[in-house]
């Protein structure tokens, strides 16, 4: 299908479903609460490209509101399965193999079909099984097409759905990483480097990958046999404690997090296998991936938190966001401390970490401060995360879990291990170089204040307000003291010998001043 034939069609399936806001530019009232569900609805009919481009939306939580976030969620990654003749063809065309010179078998019927490709399980001529995951065919193809259609159509978003990030944007970066995505040998990188990092926790498994069978459009990697996380019966059977699987889950993934810097991006229970006493993760075509930057923030955040500490956090957002306009500092120092009474107070048991996050999040939103897409990904990530805590070991309190984690994190030991010898050198240099700009700068202000070149600058809020009342104040003060004046010389003078006729004129004069005066200064409106 061309694309002006492609988006023609999509007009019409949104506007279909009552979504007038991507040509009319405006979120009608009387529609706007059923928009969110209406543009599920709308995204499932447009086909396979858009389901996966609704799932990669409902992560970006900085770029909709919450309401169509939480609707995209509940999009089901299901596709018709392709015919298996076409899994041949792929393979054969990306490999130069064919199916039976790389398998000893290879199941026909799929274990899953997805939006962006279905996954077969097989048994390689070693005996080892996996699963093979394979492209739909000439999805690259629609779903690049059919981002590109919408980043044509961002333009007509209102701005009442998108506040703060840029649409046009947003939609690029999310084209850039579908590209990454389409790669399979990219998430092979991904599964491999999240395996590293994992090798030396005893309660966490990663699949093996093949990369000599791994291709931009095949991924063949090891097939993990066991329970799935949520399923308590078979668990308890199995002799698994719940509460023990949870707390080491919870404990890995900030790990990932503020050790590594490097965590799953999509930890549903079906990407979580229980096997052989481990927590098995799977599926890596969603990962966060934090800079140092924004992982030492999320550390100087928590710690923040924990010593309640709201200058700090101040400082901390400001430096992990990039402000897209005015920044009231007084609202943000508000909002930063009704954060810390709602969720650091002394009854509170549990506090739900992927809400306080998604809160911080739209906190920013609200001050006009973009924030790192990874950011996003772990909010929603927790939120995910905290569902299976929840089915699996409702009673455990997690925050008591992250909060010893964090404790140990900060030891004595760790800080050291931050300060490499690299970086003191570093450091060492700069804080030198700056050091020695403080005499010449030191004398730099001298020469210009004893030459009458030095200027005070004081940024106040609202300044253009006090300044008004400041003339105000000084105008009624001028008023007085010349009506004194004139009444003063006026009753001088009509106490001197031929003063009397000077005098009466003076205050009659004096009167009809300041009533000019008056009429004048409350016309400006500075009075």
């Amino acid at each position: 299908m061309a694309r002006d034939e492609r988006l023609h069609e999509i007009v019409r399936i949104l506007s279909s479903y009552g979504l007038q806001f991507l040509y009319h530019n405006q979120v009608k009232p009387s529609r706007k609460d059923q928009d969110p569900e209406n543009l599920r609805l709308a995204f499932e009919k447009l086909g396979p490209s858009f389901i996966k481009i609704g799932q990669i939306l409902s992560t970006r939580i900085d770029i909709l509101p919450q309401a169509f976030v939480e609707e995209l969620a509940h999009l089901q990654d299901k596709a018709p399965a392709f015919p298996f003749a076409e899994v041949e063809r792929i393979f054969m065309e990306e490999t130069k193999l064919s199916l039976g010179e790389a398998f000893l078998s290879i199941d026909e019927k799929p274990l899953a079909s997805a939006s962006i490709a279905q996954v077969h399980r097989a048994v390689l001529r070693t005996g080892e099984e996996v699963v093979v995951k394979v492209q739909r065919p000439i999805i690259d193809d629609l779903l690049i097409r059919d981002l590109d259609i919408l980043i044509r159509l961002s333009r007509k978003i209102p701005k009442e759905l998108v506040e703060v990030i840029d649409p046009k944007e947003a939609l690029e970066q999310v084209k850039a990483n579908t590209l990454i995505e389409l790669d399979f040998r990219n998430e092979a990188q991904l599964l491999q480097r999240f395996r590293d990092l994992n090798s030396n926790i005893a309660c966490i498994g990663v699949p093996k990958i093949y990369s000599g069978l791994t291709t931009r459009r095949i991924l063949v990697e090891e097939y993990i046999e066991g329970t799935k996380i949520t399923n308590r019966e078979q668990l308890d059977l199995l002799g698994y404690d719940a509460d023990d699987i949870s707390r080491k889950l919870m404990l890995a993934y900030l790990k990932q997090v503020f050790h590594d810097g490097f965590f799953h991006g999509d930890p549903h229970p079906g990407n979580l296998i229980i096997k052989e006493g481990k927590i098995y993760f799977i599926d890596f075509g969603i990962m966060g991936n934090l800079s140092e930057t924004t992982k030492k923030s999320l550390n100087d955040i928590l710690q923040g938190l924990a010593s309640k500490d709201l200058d700090r956090m101040v400082k901390v957002c400001l430096e992990l966001g990039t402000p897209k306009g005015r920044v009231d500092k007084r609202n943000l120092y508000a909002d930063v401390e009704m954060l810390f009474d709602m969720y650091l107070s002394n009854n509170m048991l549990n506090v739900n970490l992927g809400t306080f996050i998604t809160d911080f999040i739209r906190m920013f939103k609200r001050h006009n401060i973009a924030i790192p897409s990874d950011l996003t990904i772990l909010a929603k990530s927790l939120s995910i995360l905290e569902g299976v805590f929840l089915e699996i070991s409702p009673e455990l309190n997690l925050i008591s879990i992250a909060k010893d984690y964090l404790k140990e994190s900060f030891t004595l030991t760790t800080l050291m291990q931050r300060f490499s010898a690299e970086k003191l050198a570093l450091r060492g240099y700069a804080f030198i170089k700056d050091s020695s700009e403080i005499p010449s700068s030191l004398l730099a202000l001298l020469k210009q204040t004893a030459s009458g070149r030095t200027m005070l600058r004081i940024d106040v809020d609202q300044l253009d307000d006090k300044w008004k009342d400041v003339k105000k104040m000084s105008n009624r003060v001028v008023i007085s003291l010349i009506v004194a004046g004139l009444l003063l010389s006026s009753a001088i003078m009509s106490g001197t010998p031929g003063g009397q006729f000077l005098g009466q004129a003076g205050f009659v004069i004096a009167g009809l001043f300041s009533i000019w005066l008056l009429i004048s200064i409350f016309r400006s409106g500075n009075l």
